[in-house]
């Protein structure tokens, strides 16, 4: 009779340690959803900003500069991706 009040109120059918009542009050509590959502800044809106003001000239980023110039360098040598059907697997056939 006590295991069926138990399962019908939410309450446990046996007696639990200490340890196991800390585990259970902890998954009964509330998530802490939005204060762990918030942790992180919003990265991709940082970004937009700073690709938006770079463009405009008023921010100098470093390594996207040598980015550019590397691509830029690999370009004028050739090293870029074939043309469309140039390619290894059209040289196949």
């Amino acid at each position: 009779m006590a295991m069926l009040s138990a399962k019908i109120f939410g309450d446990l059918p046996r007696p639990v340690s200490e340890r196991s009542q800390k585990v259970i009050d902890h998954f009964k509590a509330a998530p802490l959803g939005p204060v762990h959502a918030n942790y992180y800044p919003p990265l991709k809106q940082y970004n937009s900003l700073l690709r938006k003001l770079r463009f405009l000239g008023i921010y100098h980023d470093e390594h996207m500069d040598f980015v550019e110039e590397m691509a830029h360098k690999r370009k004028l040598r050739g090293k870029g991706p074939p043309p469309k059907g140039q390619g290894k697997r059209s040289k196949k056939k």
